[in-house]
């Protein structure tokens, strides 16, 4: 598959904190963006609403208070965790492996 370089600027902060999630989840900063671009061609789209900030969004989207919020992700962790314990969480190597 040809390749192209693409060049972006990025805030400092913003991009050393991402890269450390990224690192986290075993994914690099190429990889996160070949999975953000195959899921725009998927959806036709960016893969996730814009709003103004995440409890605004929480709220519009799905009528949420902060608390529920908080509430709601760790019940995601906790589901994560036994997925992964259980071995049912399929690896994503690469952005072909989400479409």
């Amino acid at each position: 598959m040809a390749t192209t370089l693409l060049r972006t600027r990025v805030d400092a902060r913003r991009a050393a904190a991402a890269k450390k999630i990224l690192h986290g989840l075993g994914l690099d900063a190429t990889t996160a963006v070949n999975m953000l671009f195959a899921q725009v061609i998927a959806r036709r789209g960016l893969p996730f609403a814009v709003q103004e900030d995440g409890d605004a969004y929480a709220q519009s989207e799905y009528g949420l208070t902060p608390a529920e919020m908080d509430a709601a992700a760790k019940r995601i962790r906790q589901s994560i965790a036994r997925e992964r314990k259980a071995g049912t969480i399929r690896p994503v190597k690469s952005a072909d492996d989400l479409l």
